[in-house]
């Protein structure tokens, strides 16, 4: 494989890491949209739909397990796993009125006796439910009870990486190809170009921008495509006078192989985009979502 095999290889991977976070996040979205409808449900219709996004994650990472750890990725899908555990916690307890607090009373019973801990009590109840495993007594004499001799292994020597002057494919088709986040991040990349035009090219406050005070996973999104659209030289992001980033539109885009590599760095949870709502008095989201029809 060639130099530009290999880059347009890393160039379709990184297209398909970031539409594997825009559909984490749809997942996420659903799995709220469950939990406040637990006490409409029954405990059936909310674990199958519980199922139903557990199934559609596995299918999400399906054949790239061996893919590059992306911070972003991983974060969501671990808060994904972390709520899928509480939406089915609260199935349970609102659908049989068993919660945490009442488990840990009944081992509390059944375990702590005046001053003494009997965690046997609880073992012989566990053992009922244990499955024996017995072994033949003809088999005895050829179970090799000797302890096997340790050798331990040469660690191999590391061979020495050349370094790679890093370079940037020369086409990319983030905004061409014909699917849902491409179209999103190019439905983002108009509404910036409107706001700028009608803001008389100032910059934009990068905060102001992507933080929607009612909706923290849309504004995890906002920033995700703005890096996309800051990557690919279409918009640029600066530091204002007052130490926050501003966002400018680039009259003249250079062409994706001649620009210069760039990486910015943003880290923003719930209490910092509170934060910024409060400092630039968002009362509504600057960026409005695609809204795609259902097929």
């Amino acid at each position: 494989m060639d130099s530009s095999q290999s880059q347009s290889q890393m160039s379709i991977e990184e297209s398909e890491e970031g539409l594997r976070i825009i559909s984490l996040q749809n997942l996420i979205e659903r799995n709220i949209e469950i939990e406040q409808q637990i006490e409409k449900q029954t405990i059936d219709e909310s674990i199958t739909a519980i199922e139903s996004i557990i199934s559609k994650a596995n299918d999400i990472v399906k054949g790239h397990e061996e893919r590059r750890t992306n911070s972003t990725e991983l974060v969501l899908d671990t808060e994904l796993l972390r709520r899928n555990h509480e939406v089915v916690g609260k199935a349970i307890e609102y659908n049989t009125n068993f919660t945490d607090r009442m488990m840990v009373a009944a081992i509390e019973n059944l375990v702590f006796k005046e001053n003494e801990e009997d965690w046997d009590a609880i073992c012989s109840l566990a053992v009922q439910f244990g499955t024996p495993h017995f072994t033949n007594d003809s088999m005895l004499p050829f179970i090799d009870v000797a302890p096997k001799e340790h050798i331990p292994k040469q660690r191999a020597q590391r061979k020495p990486k050349s370094q790679v002057e890093e370079k940037r494919p020369k086409k990319s088709d983030k905004l061409e190809r014909k699917d849902e986040g491409a179209a999103s991040v190019s439905h983002m990349l108009k509404q910036i170009r409107q706001i700028y035009r009608e803001g008389g090219s100032h910059p934009i406050p990068y905060f102001k921008l992507i933080c929607n005070p009612d909706h923290f996973m849309d504004t995890v999104q906002n920033a995700l495509q703005v890096s996309f659209l800051v990557k690919e030289n279409y918009i640029a992001v600066e530091n204002g006078d007052d130490g926050l980033p501003l966002v400018r539109v680039v009259a003249n885009p250079k062409a994706p192989g001649q620009a210069e590599p760039a990486q910015a760095i943003c880290s923003i949870d719930v209490a910092y985009c509170n934060k910024m709502a409060q400092h630039y008095n968002i009362s509504q989201p600057m960026l409005k979502k695609l809204h795609v029809p259902d097929s």
